[in-house]
C-alpha cells in the first residue's frame, strides 16, 4: 500500500473499536448511577438502623463502606474513555502544531498546506493567532472554511468565568446582557503583575462585546471564503493592527483546501494559539485539544541566533501537553527547531537538539531542524518524518491508549468489587446459610424448645399412624371407597343391564345372539372397570390425610411452629418446605424427606388393578360360558346379569384381602419422612440452622425487629447487586 492507503487503514481499522468502547462507556455511566444510588441508600438505611437497638457493629461497618475516591476516578475515566472515544471516531489522522507564540508555527502550516498569510496569519509583531484552526486536505477542492460560534452559555462558561473565578470577582454572569454592566474593580490583593494582565485580557472581552456579541446570539455555523478567513481567526490585519475581535465569538473553524503533498491520506492539522499570552484557560484549551483532537504534537522552537537555551517556558509548554492523555507524550510527540532561512541559527539549533536530552522534554527522536518557511524541507524533513512514524507506530499506539484506559477501569473495577465485599458483610448475611455462628442470645432456648416439641409430635403422630393400621382404621378410608363404588355399580346396573327388547334390537343388527351376547359382556367389563378406577380418589384422600397430619405437627404452635412461614396448609405445605428450604450439607436430609413425602403417592393402577383384572374374566367373551344351543334374548340377559354379579363380588373380595397395604404404605412413607427429618446424622443441627435463619417469621413477637432488619438487609442486598451487575469484568 502507499501511504494513502496505510493512513486510510489506519483510520478505518479504529471504527470498529469505537463501537467497542461506547459499550463500556455506557456501563460505566450505569455503574456510576448505581453507585450513587446506593450511597442515596447508604444514608437512609443508616437512619432506618438507627431507629432498631441491635448491633452497633452494623452502622459502623456501613460508614466505612466510601465509594467517594472510586465515583472520582469514574468520573476521570469517563473522561479519558471520551478522549479514547474521539480518537477513534475521527475520519482524519490529526496533527496538532504546538508552541509558544512566533517560534514558526504558522509558517509550518502555510509550508504543509500551501496556505498564505491571508488564511493563516503570521506576525513579528505581537500575538496573531486568536481561533483555534483545523486544516484538512481536501483534494481538489477550493479553499473555504467553516466557522462554529460559542453559544452564550459557552460563551459564558468556557471563557467567562474562568476569568471571574480565578480574579475572585464575584458571581460569574448568568447572560450577556449581566456581562455588559460594569466589571468588578480587580480585589486589593491581586496586585501583581500576572492578574492585572489577565484582567486587562477580559476587559478586552468585555469593551468590545459588541463587536461580536451578535454572533454568540445566533450560535449558527458559518461557512466562509477563502478571503473572510482572516476575520475569524486572526486578532490582527498583516500589517498588525488590532482590529479583529469576531474570534472571541469563535470556538473553532475547520479550514478546507488540498495540500501540496497529495500522498498524505486524510490527514488534518490542528492550529492552536501560541501560549504566552496572559489570557485564563490557554492551558487548559491546550490540554483539552491534545487530548481529545490530536494524533501526534508537534512542538516548534525558534532557536533566536543572538543567544538562547531551553528556558522555563520550553518545560512547562511540554509539561502541560503531557497532561492531556495518560499515554506518554514522548510516544506522540516531535520536535521541530525551525531553522533560519539563511542558517544563520543552524549551530545553536544543533546545540538544542543535543542538550535536549538534558531536558525534562522527551519527544521521538530524532530531533527535526528545518526550516519551516520552506515548503520543501517542511515536508521531507518534517511532515515525511512523521507520517512513516505514525504508520508504523500509530496502531501500538492506539493499543497503548486502549491498555491504560483498560488497567484504570480494571483497577475502578477491583476497587468497587472490595467496597461491595464490604458492604455484603455490613448488615450481616441474609442468606438462610450464611452465617455459621449463631449468636442472638434467646434464640437457643426458643430452639430447643420447638425442637422437643417437635420431635415429640412427630414420634407420637408416627406411633399413631402405626397403631391406626394395625387397628385398621386408616383402612377405613379405603373400606367406604369400597362400599361407595359397590352401591354404585348397583345403581348403574340398569343402565348397563339390556332388558330383553334391547338384546333383540341388538341381536336383529348383529345378526347373532352370540354377537349380541359379546357386546354385552364388553359393556360390562368396562363399565366395572372403569368404576374401580375411582378407588384412586380413596387412595389420595388416604395419603393426603396422613401427610396432613405431619403437616399439622409442624405448623402447630405445639410443634414445630412453623406456619408463619407461609399460608398452604395439607399437601402444599409439605411442597412449599421441599421447594424452599435451602440447598445446604447441614439441611439436605431434612430436604430429602420433605421432597419423599411430598412427592409420594399411591395408586389403583400400580397397587391393586393388575390383581383384579383377573376376576372379569368372567365378563370377556373368549373366557366365560357360552349360550345354549338355540339362545335367545332371556339367556342373554341371564347370563350377563350373573356374570355382572359374579365380576364385581370376585373383585370386592381380591381388594378387601389387601385393604391394610394403603395403611401399610402410609405408616411406611412417614416412618422414612421422620427418619430423614429427625433421626438422620446432624438432623438437630440442621433444623436449627433453619430456625435461626427464619426466627423473625417463627417467632413474630419475639424477632420483630430481627425481621424488620431482614427487609433493611434486603433491600440493601439488592442495590449491592444492581451496582454488582453493571460492575462484571466483562463489561470493561
Amino acid at each position: 500500500m502507499n501511504r494513502t492507503e496505510k493512513i486510510n487503514s489506519i483510520i478505518s481499522k479504529r471504527k470498529p473499536l469505537n463501537e467497542k468502547l461506547k459499550k463500556v462507556q455506557k456501563n460505566l455511566v450505569l455503574l456510576n448511577s448505581e453507585i450513587h444510588k446506593l450511597e442515596k441508600l447508604q444514608q437512609t438505611t443508616a437512619e432506618k438502623l438507627s431507629t432498631i437497638p441491635g448491633d452497633p457493629q452494623f452502622l459502623q461497618a456501613l460508614q466505612e463502606i466510601d465509594f467517594s475516591k472510586i465515583k472520582t476516578e469514574i468520573t476521570i475515566e469517563l473522561k479519558d474513555l471520551e478522549k479514547l472515544s474521539s480518537r477513534f471516531a475521527r475520519n482524519t489522522l490529526n496533527l496538532g502544531v504546538v508552541g509558544i507564540a512566533r517560534q514558526g508555527k504558522s509558517r509550518l502550516l502555510q509550508s504543509l498546506t500551501g496556505l498564505s498569510t491571508t488564511e493563516i496569519p503570521d506576525s513579528d509583531k505581537g500575538f496573531c493567532t486568536g481561533a483555534r484552526c483545523t486544516i484538512h486536505h481536501r483534494p481538489e477542492v477550493a479553499t473555504y472554511g467553516i466557522v462554529y460560534f460559542h453559544s452564550e452559555q459557552t460563551f459564558l462558561n468556557e471563557i467567562i468565568r474562568p476569568y471571574f473565578e480565578k480574579l475572585r470577582l464575584g458571581a460569574a454572569p448568568d447572560t450577556l446582557a449581566e456581562f455588559a454592566l460594569p466589571l468588578p474593580p480587580l480585589p486589593d490583593e491581586l496586585d501583581d503583575a500576572v492578574s492585572k494582565a489577565q484582567y486587562r485580557y477580559l476587559e478586552k472581552y468585555h469593551t468590545n462585546l459588541d463587536k461580536y456579541q451578535s454572533l454568540l446570539l445566533e450560535a449558527q455555523n458559518k461557512q466562509i471564503q477563502k478571503h473572510e478567513i482572516r476575520e475569524y481567526v486572526a486578532q490582527n490585519d498583516s500589517e498588525g493592527n488590532h482590529i479583529y475581535f469576531k474570534y472571541m465569538a469563535v470556538q473553532k473553524v475547520e479550514l478546507f483546501c488540498e495540500f501540496p503533498n497529495t500522498d498524505i491520506g486524510n490527514i488534518a492539522l490542528v492550529d492552536m494559539p501560541g501560549l504566552g499570552e496572559t489570557g485564563i484557560g490557554a492551558e487548559e484549551q491546550l490540554i483539552k485539544i491534545l487530548g481529545e483532537e490530536v494524533d501526534a504534537a508537534i512542538f516548534v522552537r525558534f532557536p533566536k541566533s543572538t543567544g538562547d537555551d531551553w528556558d522555563v517556558k520550553d518545560v512547562e509548554l511540554y509539561s502541560t501537553a503531557n497532561k492531556a492523555l495518560r499515554l506518554p507524550i514522548k510516544e506522540w510527540s516531535f520536535m521541530v527547531l525551525n531553522k533560519h532561512k539563511n542558517g544563520e541559527n543552524l549551530e545553536l539549533c544543533e546545540y538544542f537538539a543535543k542538550s535536549l536530552d538534558k531536558q525534562v522534554i522527551e519527544v521521538v527522536k530524532p530531533i527535526i531542524i528545518a526550516n519551516c518557511a520552506d515548503p520543501t524541507e517542511a515536508k521531507t524533513k518534517i511532515l515525511d518524518q512523521i507520517l512513516d512514524y505514525l504508520i508504523k507506530n500509530l496502531e501500538r499506539l492506539d493499543l497503548d491508549y486502549s491498555n491504560f484506559c483498560y488497567q484504570e477501569l480494571l483497577r475502578i473495577h477491583n476497587a468497587v468489587s472490595t467496597e461491595l465485599e464490604k458492604a455484603r458483610r455490613a448488615l450481616g448475611e441474609l442468606s438462610r446459610m450464611g452465617n455459621d455462628a449463631i449468636e442472638v442470645p434467646d434464640f437457643r432456648p426458643l430452639f430447643s424448645s420447638v425442637w422437643g416439641q417437635l420431635t415429640n409430635k412427630l414420634e407420637e403422630l408416627l406411633k399413631e399412624i402405626r397403631e391406626d393400621a394395625y387397628k385398621g382404621e386408616i383402612s377405613t378410608i379405603f373400606q367406604n371407597q369400597l362400599e361407595q363404588i359397590e352401591e354404585a355399580c348397583d345403581q348403574s346396573r340398569e343402565y348397563v343391564i339390556p332388558e330383553k327388547v334391547q338384546i333383540e334390537m341388538l341381536r336383529n343388527q348383529l345378526k347373532s345372539y352370540d354377537s349380541a351376547y359379546s357386546e354385552y359382556l364388553h359393556k360390562c367389563r368396562t363399565h366395572l372397570s372403569r368404576e374401580f378406577l375411582k378407588i384412586d380418589a380413596g387412595l389420595e384422600e388416604l395419603i393426603n390425610d396422613v401427610k396432613s397430619k405431619v403437616t399439622n405437627v409442624l405448623v402447630d404452635a405445639d410443634g414445630g411452629m412453623l406456619g408463619s412461614l407461609t399460608d398452604q396448609r395439607e399437601a402444599e405445605f409439605l411442597e412449599y418446605m421441599a421447594d424452599n428450604l435451602p440447598e445446604h450439607p447441614s439441611l439436605q436430609r431434612i430436604k430429602e424427606g420433605f421432597e419423599i413425602l411430598s412427592n409420594f403417592k399411591i395408586s389403583y393402577r400400580n397397587l391393586f388393578q393388575h390383581r383384579i383384572r383377573q376376576h372379569l374374566n368372567c365378563l370377556t367373551p373368549d373366557l366365560t360360558a357360552r349360550l345354549k344351543n338355540n339362545p335367545d334374548a332371556e339367556d342373554v340377559l341371564m347370563k350377563i346379569d350373573r356374570f355382572y354379579d359374579q365380576g364385581l363380588s370376585l373383585c370386592l373380595q381380591e381388594l378387601e384381602k389387601f385393604s391394610t397395604e394403603p395403611a401399610d404404605a402410609a405408616f411406611g412413607i412417614v416412618e422414612e419422612f421422620v427418619d430423614q427429618v429427625l433421626r438422620s446424622d446432624g438432623a438437630e443441627q440442621g433444623w436449627e440452622r433453619f430456625y435461626y435463619q427464619e426466627r423473625a417469621q417463627v417467632w413474630d413477637n419475639k424477632f420483630a425487629q430481627e425481621r424488620k432488619l431482614n427487609g433493611i438487609r434486603q433491600d440493601w442486598l439488592n442495590a449491592i447487586e444492581r451496582v454488582a451487575q453493571y460492575n462484571k469484568r466483562e463489561f470493561l
